[in-house]
Order: structure tokens, then C-alpha cells, then sequence
């Protein structure tokens, strides 16, 4: 894909799930018209396979007719289409062939069949077919039937990505996975999808997870969509489109949604997403049938009204998209992180069932929004990347280690070693002991124990306050964590510096990100600068970003290419706010905001950026 994406899921306003039993060429061609005039250039449709496949050795040339007349719209109105086969889940309900009669549609050979037979009619038809952009074979499939076992989810995904390449090599494929993917030890594993599969999708909805306990228009709800997107290209290694995220009007007022909407797509666009698809384009008309009768909330995710009315994060979606397309984002890379976070080895099945994907990907996510507090732009790696890590990065975050399945003794010595090369480590215990752990911290481990009292506690080196926080109460979902004592140098109560061969190493005694993930409410801007710690493990790195006025409430993220650099900015937080750019001397020419397209004026080497709440902006620099 050679621009931004930026687009919408669709299902018609009037028909909904039943567009094409009810095929409305005229509406369909107005909505598609719409989309154009906001600046849209890709609709995500679904064919709903009771529709494309009614019988197993049929595909309906009825429904073949329809897509081909939705493809002729597409090209008219230059909106591209994805394509989604196998929708046999949407809206909270099932829509299943009548033919499969229970059979697995991920092993059972008949059902393969038939599989391949519809991915292999469209290939051969629409090979050189410009209004398509790419292929989804199903929008998450392991909610409508979840595959027997992690091989036959890879088995079917393979299998399906050969027959479309066999007749398409052009068009790329991909999979509609979603969260669930990261949270449950699923059969739809991020790295065996990416085996098969040119580029990644994520499906990241806030409201959805109790990760996100604050509202909405919240730091942390905002920065949910971009760290799925990146913690599933740090499993899978390869680019990923934000395939689904949005609200509904149900459940937020359309100020609250507009926020989140600002927020969540430059923030995305920040860290390097390939493109971003609103959930969805319409409020649904006929509300009394399923499955919006089942779901009701599911009527309110349009970005318009029944009426066709833009709503506000419609409104915000349209100004994004002018603002990529005018900036000509995809011309320019973001600057390479200079830390990464590390992803335990035993992401999905470790031995202890305590500290699943769930806990993992909870921790993950503490870590990511305390490192962009502290302005340090981050990656998320595996154990294998370490072997190039002294290269790459200048720090690596390992949060809340665990006694098994976070490291091996190898991945270790790994670390260790990039220590000793001029790297910082930073690390947080949760339970993690092994040879050599005084070595690199220097301080001996005199016990482990829960802790007493009510509050934890953390002093920084260079921070005026002792960092507090909230113990969370033990539950039977939410085991009660142990501290570690340490006897030797301490730069601050529950922290430990040590200089190891050029590098530093940075130990905290306690589940800290663990800690933040369960308290609702820790990184407002009220409450202590938990950041602090990550800022002091950059400034052991040397680690500098753009020469920005730190503000932990605003993300910044450089983009370059020969002759051009850019600032993408985005206020995190529902109140407005300032940040100072500094701005080369004699430039010739003023900074540029491409969301306001207009100049930026600078005052003594500085440019003051006014941001609204939530809002996001695409910076070019002189």
C-alpha cells in the first residue's frame, strides 16, 4: 500500500447486515459518495458468506453481480474496497452457512473446500482490479467458531493464503484479528498469523477492556489503540493497519467520542500505523432485527447519523484524513526508537498460570504509557531481537519480570551483555530470580515477601518526591504480589542503579507496572509522576528526542525522508495545551500545520503549539 489508509467499516445505514438480500445500489452509491467528500480512500465490506456461498460447491453469480457493481461505485467515487470473506460473526451474532451442519470449517475437509473454492473465485475475477486494495479472510473467526487447536488456526490461515496468491499475487492478505488475540492464549496467535499473512490488522476497542477503567476521552483509553497496534507488531513482526477501532454514541456523548477519535488516530499514526478504518460508517435505520435487536449499542458506532448527519468524530475522522494526504505521511518514516520494551519469552503459555497473556499484555501496556510520559519513543521486541539490541537501542524495559517464562538464563546473559556493550537496563520484579542478578544490579538479594501496609513506594534519584501508589487488594483474579529485599547501594527506597561493564543497570523492587495496570486513574495528571522513573532510565541512556518542552501529557513522534522532517503531536489529555518546539535559526520558511494548513509562527528559536483537548496535529518543520 503506497498511502495512508484511511477509511471506514461499512454495512449500509438502511440494510445493515442484510446488504446483500436488500441491495440498494442507489443508497449504496450515495454513501459511498459521502465518504468521498470526507476525504475517505478505503471501505472495508464483508461478504456474508450465507450470501456469497449458499451452497458448498456454488458461488451465488447473484452475489458476484452485486460485488461487481459495489466495485464499480468504489472506483467511480475513488474509494477502495477491502474485501473481508467468511463473515460469519458481526454485531454480537452468528450468521452461519446452513450447509456446514457443526463440521469444523478450520480442519474438516469438506469445509475447506468450499473455503477455497469462494477465495479462489474472487482471486481469478479481480486479480488486476485497482478499486480493491487488499483481502481479509474473515473479520475474527475465532468468535464465530474458535478453531480446535493453535495448528489448525495456522493450518486454515495457510491454507486460504495460497489459493488467493496462487491466482492474485498482487493484491496483498491479511487477517481480521482483534484483542482477544492478545489477551487469551487463543488459537489465533499474532506471530503464526503473520507467517502467512503480508501485513497485520488489530481490532483495539477501550470500552472493551477493563485495562481501561478511566473514561473515554481519557490518557490511557487514547493510548489503548496504538499499543495493541504495536505490541502486535512487535509479536508478529510486520506493519499493521488499525483495521476497527471507534465508540458508540450509546455509551459516550459525540464531544467525549470526538476527543477519543483525535487522540487515537495520531496517536496510531505516531507509532507508525499503516492506516486507520473507523468502526463504522452508519448508524443502523432498522434497529428491531438482528443483530442490532440483540446488541442494541452497536447501532451508535457510525461515524453518521441515520440521517446522514456527519457526527463529530466523523468530522474528526475527515480532518485527519485531509491532514495525511496534504502532509503526504507516507513519504516519511518516524525516526527509529531508541528503546524498546521487551515481551516476555512465554508470552501466551507461561507455566504459571497467574501470569498469562492477560497479566502480560496489562503490564505491556503500564510500560508503554509510563515511556511516553517520559518522551522516550519505544518498540516492542522479543527475546530474538536481542541478539542485534547493542545496535538497534540504548535502553530495553523489562517490566515486572517473572521467576519463569518473562527471560531464560540465555536471554539473560543476553541482556548482560548489551549492559556491558553501553546499554541501560531497567527492570521491575515480579518474582524474577537467577545467577548472576546481584552482578548486574550490585546488591545482594537478601528475601522475598508481601508486603505490609497499604501503599507502595519508589524514590528516584534526581526526583524531589518518593513516588506512592496504592496497593491493589488480593482477589481471586488478582494474586497479591511479593517485593524483593535487597541489601548493597540503593539510589532510593525500592530502586537500585549499578554501573555494569560501559552500561548501567536500574532495578525496582516491586510489580510497578503490575501496580499502575490495576489502579484506576494512576496516570492522571493529579497523581505522582510515575514517569519519573522512566525519565531518569532515559537520561542514564542518553536518550534525546525532539527538542520539545517535556509535557507528559503530549506525544511526540519525528518523522523524516532527504529534505523533509515533521513533528506528529498529540494531546493525550481532554484538557488543552502548550508545548515549545525549537526551531532552527534563519529557516527561510515557517513551521507548517498541516491540520490547521497554515504557518506556525516561532518566537526567539521556539514555536509555541496551542493544542486543544485531545487534539493531534502534523507538524512540518523548517
Amino acid at each position: 500500500m503506497d498511502e495512508f489508509v484511511c477509511g471506514v467499516n461499512y454495512w449500509p445505514r438502511e440494510s445493515g447486515v442484510h446488504m446483500w438480500k436488500e441491495w440498494d445500489p442507489e443508497s449504496i452509491n450515495a454513501e459511498f459518495r459521502q465518504m468521498a467528500a470526507l476525504s475517505l480512500n478505503a471501505c472495508r465490506v464483508f461478504l456474508l458468506w450465507e450470501d456469497f456461498q449458499p451452497r458448498p460447491e456454488t458461488v451465488s453469480e447473484d452475489a458476484m453481480g452485486k460485488f461487481d457493481a459495489l466495485v464499480h461505485i468504489a472506483r467511480r467515487r475513488g474509494v477502495r474496497l477491502i474485501p473481508t470473506f467468511f463473515t460469519g460473526h458481526m454485531s454480537g451474532e452468528n450468521w452461519d452457512v446452513p450447509w456446514r451442519r457443526d463440521r469444523d470449517p478450520y480442519s474438516d475437509p469438506g469445509m475447506l473446500r468450499a473455503e477455497v473454492r469462494l477465495v479462489g473465485e474472487f482471486a481469478r475475477r479481480y486479480r488486476d482490479e485497482d478499486a480493491i486494495l487488499f483481502w481479509d479472510l474473515a473479520n475474527e473467526p475465532d468468535v464465530f467458531v474458535k478453531p480446535a487447536s493453535v495448528d489448525a488456526a495456522w493450518l486454515w490461515t495457510h491454507v486460504l493464503y495460497r489459493e488467493i496468491k496462487a491466482h492474485d499475487p498482487v493484491h496483498p492478505v491479511t487477517l481480521g484479528i482483534h484483542a482477544w488475540s492478545l489477551f487469551t492464549s487463543g488459537p489465533f496467535r499474532v506471530r503464526d498469523v503473520a507467517e502467512v499473512c503480508d501485513f497485520l490488522c488489530m481490532h483495539p476497542y477501550p470500552s472493551y477492556t477493563h485495562l481501561c477503567p478511566e473514561p473515554l476521552d481519557s490518557l490511557r483509553s487514547s493510548y489503548f489503540v496504538p499499543f495493541a497496534c504495536k505490541l502486535t507488531e512487535g509479536l508478529g513482526r510486520k506493519k499493521v493497519l488499525l483495521e476497527e477501532f471507534g465508540s458508540t454514541t450509546q455509551m459516550a456523548s459525540e464531544d467525549v467520542e470526538a476527543r477519543f477519535f483525535s487522540a487515537a488516530l495520531y496517536s496510531a499514526l505516531a507509532n507508525k500505523v499503516t492506516g486507520a478504518l473507523a468502526w463504522c460508517f452508519g448508524d443502523f435505520k432498522r434497529q428491531d432485527r438482528l443483530p442490532y435487536d440483540s446488541t442494541p449499542y452497536e447501532v451508535g458506532f457510525g461515524i453518521t447519523a441515520v440521517d446522514g448527519r456527519v457526527k463529530k468524530k466523523g468530522e474528526v475522522l475527515a480532518s485527519f484524513a485531509r491532514a495525511v494526504q496534504a502532509a503526504r505521511i507516507a513519504e516519511l518514516s518516524p525516526v527509529p526508537a531508541r528503546a524498546a520494551i521487551l515481551i516476555p519469552r512465554r508470552y501466551y503459555d507461561n507455566p504459571d498460570p497467574e501470569n498469562g497473556p492477560e497479566r502480560n499484555a496489562a503490564v505491556l501496556f503500564a510500560s508503554f504509557v509510563l515511556a511516553k510520559r517520559a518522551g522516550i519513543d519505544v518498540d516492542f521486541i522479543t527475546v530474538d531481537g536481542l541478539e542485534d539490541a547493542a545496535r538497534r537501542y540504548q535502553a530495553i524495559f523489562v517490566p515486572c519480570a517473572t521467576r519463569r517464562g518473562t527471560l531464560n538464563v540465555t536471554d539473560f546473559a543476553a541482556l548482560k551483555a548489551f549492559v556491558g556493550a553501553g546499554g541501560t537496563l531497567y527492570c521491575s520484579y515480579d518474582g524474577f530470580a537467577v545467577h548472576g542478578l546481584e552482578d548486574l544490579f550490585g546488591a545482594s538479594v537478601t528475601c522475598a515477601s508481601t508486603p505490609q501496609g497499604d501503599v507502595w513506594s519508589v524514590g528516584v534519584p534526581g526526583c524531589e518526591r518518593t513516588l506512592v501508589g496504592p496497593l491493589p487488594k488480593p482477589t481471586p483474579a488478582l494474586l497479591a504480589r511479593k517485593h524483593l529485599s535487597l541489601s548493597g547501594r540503593q539510589d532510593g527506597r525500592n530502586l537500585v542503579t549499578n554501573g555494569y561493564g560501559r552500561g548501567h543497570a536500574v532495578f525496582v523492587t516491586l510489580p510497578l507496572e503490575f501496580y499502575l495496570a490495576a489502579t484506576p486513574y494512576a496516570f492522571e495528571q493529579d497523581q505522582d509522576p510515575y514517569h519519573a522513573i522512566y525519565s531518569y532510565v532515559a537520561g542514564l541512556a542518553g536518550i534525546r528526542g525532539p527538542q520539545v518542552e517535556p509535557n507528559p501529557a503530549v506525544e511526540v513522534r519525528e518523522f523524516a525522508s532527504p529534505g523533509r522532517r515533521a513533528l506528529v503531536v498529540v494531546n493525550h489529555d481532554p484538557q488543552g495545551q502548550t508545548v515549545r518546539i525549537a526551531v532552527p535559526q534563519g529557516g527561510g520558511r515557517p513551521a507548517w500545520s498541516w491540520r490547521l494548513n497554515a504557518p506556525l509562527p516561532s518566537d526567539d528559536g521556539a514555536l509555541q503549539l496551542t493544542l486543544g483537548p485531545s487534539e493531534g496535529d502534523i507538524v512540518e518543520m523548517p
